[in-house]
């Protein structure tokens, strides 16, 4: 029966170290449960350093790939030596893609552009082409360069030092070449910028 077997659909049961999790399998054949399949392998997008993952929950219905051929070794210990093993469409070997299988309860649409719903982490260089537009608070922690110019509307505060090679204007005020009314000699207050 297995060897016509290649996907099947599985419950996600216990979330292990390492990428790995427990997964109950979603289907009976002949009416016979098939046991929980234990420390089942989740696929990346990428390699083990470039990559896009995500979380995923127990209780979430993924596709797990039965293969043809045994990889234990490759799976517990990273070996890459020939897969001698006589082992063919074992139900214990084999891994499970992040995809959640959606249903027709959820009323799920598709979107009419590329959406990342969720909390995200990034990592890495980002290289963006293209307008951006950020709703929401935004917090950057490190040093920020700015080439181009900035147009702010709202107000500004600063609890550190604010440095201008050139010059600062209010309105039509230089702060570099203004001049003051009612200037004395002395310690007396000057008037206002004039």
């Amino acid at each position: 029966m297995m060897e016509n077997i290649r996907i099947i659909l599985v419950k996600i049961q216990k979330i292990r170290k390492g990428r790995f999790v427990d997964a109950e399998p979603l289907f009976s054949p002949n009416g016979v449960a098939l046991p929980v399949l234990r420390n089942v392998p989740v696929a990346l997008f990428g390699d083990s350093k470039d990559h896009i993952d995500w979380n995923i929950k127990e209780g979430d219905i993924m596709p797990y790939f039965i293969l043809t051929f045994d990889i234990s070794s490759y799976i517990s210990q990273g070996s890459h030596d020939v897969m001698d093993s006589n082992r063919r469409n074992n139900l214990n070997n084999g891994f499970i893609l992040p995809f959640t299988i959606p249903n027709a309860t959820e009323s799920l649409e598709f979107p009419s552009d590329i959406r990342i719903i969720g909390d995200r982490l990034e990592e890495g260089n980002i290289d963006l082409k293209g307008n951006s537009s950020q709703k929401g608070n935004v917090e950057i922690t490190g040093d920020t360069t700015q080439k181009g110019n900035t147009t702010q509307t709202g107000n500004i505060s600063s609890t550190g030092t604010v440095s201008a090679t050139e010059d600062v204007k209010a309105g039509d005020k230089s702060l570099k070449n203004h001049k003051h009314s009612g200037v004395a000699k002395g310690n007396d207050t000057s008037g206002g910028v004039v």
